[in-house]
């Protein structure tokens, strides 16, 4: 993963991730009528007219967030942290990614109760995965000297949103959440780029 890092920006391959969601989520968002975000969960943009698209979305959005993930850890490394918490945060992060890339592959397309029971558990593996790993990187950033407040606030406001979620299950909270971890990796992503770190 180094190797691939050396060449390309890690921040390039957050705000690849983010953009291949985006467009994943769009495209099946705009085809397909009567979707309501009060009422539908994301991942219910799968049942849509170009629900494929939504799947092939996260199938590769999770996939290419991978190498950024890898790179944050990187670059917090040389920082006043412990080894072990950044290990945890660099085992959720993958993770996280990883079971958003099978979602794609479990989609709720079907009435079959062990694909959805699948999409349900990959589904909470990814949210769990992202509140915790955000609130570490939350953690990180206050000791770091390299990013500013702002990127704390932004990894525990994350957190928080999913936090909210679990108590709740409202599919507007799932989008907000959904689209804060999004902004939280292209904020990130950016930042990076811009600092050259």
């Amino acid at each position: 993963m180094k190797k691939i890092l050396t060449f390309i920006p890690g921040g390039i391959f957050g705000l690849l991730s983010v953009i291949v969601a985006l467009f994943g989520i769009l495209s099946s968002l705009l085809s397909f009528p009567g979707y309501n975000l009060l009422l539908y969960d994301v991942s219910y943009l799968a049942t849509g007219p170009l629900g494929c698209w939504f799947d092939l979305g996260l199938i590769l959005s999770g996939l290419i967030a991978i190498p950024f993930h890898f790179y944050m850890n990187i670059v917090i490394k040389s920082e006043n942290i412990k080894p072990k918490l950044r290990k945890v945060a660099l085992i959720l992060s993958i993770m996280s990614s990883l079971t958003l890339s099978l979602i794609g592959f479990f989609p709720v397309l079907t009435e079959n109760i062990i694909i959805l029971l699948v999409h349900g558990i990959l589904a909470l593996l990814t949210f769990i995965g992202i509140t915790i790993y955000c609130f570490l990187y939350g953690i990180f950033f206050l000791k770091s000297s390299k990013f500013p407040l702002i990127h704390s606030f932004l990894s525990f406001l994350v957190s928080g949103i999913f936090l909210f979620y679990f108590t709740n299950r409202y599919s507007l909270v799932e989008w907000i959440g959904v689209g804060s971890v999004m902004l939280w990796i292209c904020f990130n992503a950016i930042f990076t780029l811009f600092k050259k770190m």
